[in-house]
């Protein structure tokens, strides 16, 4: 039978830490307090990417009324359809950026999925041909959700890498891409889910292979 160790005996014999190491990892710690960074509250950052996303979004609503490109009766006839991608968006930035908030996070998702369906059956028969190629659509989505997606990586730096806070960080990115497609096209469902859920996609996918690219300032759950 093999002995019993002295486990108080082990303790005891335990190489003491270097201390030469331990002198460069406080001051390591010091210069990082010493450089006073400015602490960046979640809540300011998640209403940011709200402003971002679901913002500019409505921006592009006002402007395009301002500018005769959308009538009153079209905003009217699609004011159901634009109130639930801004909730999608709003959500989705909000759970991205929340501590924890994975039930949030699993709503943004289904919200997500819910508005993708909506804008694909609200969708009739075009009643005229299309006057540009599809494409157009797709690189006009991607084009409006640059800058969301610029704020949603930097405030996502701030927090722990996860795929499914990223992946709702873009849905709410892309979403900005959606909402500009019901004041812009007047195509069908099929055109909708090769052009503008696709760009939807891509965006969602782009955000959630940089930022996991990407050095996080800090590693906030």
């Amino acid at each position: 039978m093999k002995p019993s160790i002295d486990l108080d005996r082990l303790l005891t014999e335990a190489p003491a830490p270097n201390a030469d190491a331990m002198a460069r990892v406080l001051a390591a710690a010091r210069g990082e307090l010493a450089l006073k960074r400015p602490v960046r509250r979640w809540r300011t950052q998640a209403a940011w990417l709200v402003a971002a996303s679901a913002g500019l979004g409505l921006l592009a609503a006002v402007v395009m009324f301002a500018m005769g490109a959308v009538s009153g009766p079209l905003l009217l006839a699609r004011a159901p359809l634009l109130t639930l991608l801004v909730g999608t968006s709003a959500v989705c930035a909000w759970g991205a950026l929340t501590p924890g908030g994975t039930g949030l996070r699993r709503l943004g998702v289904g919200l997500a999925v819910v508005s993708a369906a909506a804008v694909v059956l609200a969708r009739g028969t075009p009643h005229a041909a299309p006057t540009l190629p599809g494409w157009v659509c797709t690189v006009s989505h991607l084009a409006i959700g640059a800058v969301p997606l610029v704020v949603a990586l930097f405030a996502l730096r701030g927090t722990v890498f996860q795929p499914l806070r990223a992946a709702v960080a873009g849905l709410s990115v892309g979403s900005t891409g959606a909402l500009l497609g019901e004041l812009a096209c007047e195509q069908d469902g099929r055109h909708v889910i090769a052009h503008h859920l696709l760009a939807w996609a891509v965006i969602t996918v782009v955000l959630v292979v940089i930022s996991k690219s990407l050095k996080p300032r800090s590693y906030a759950p």
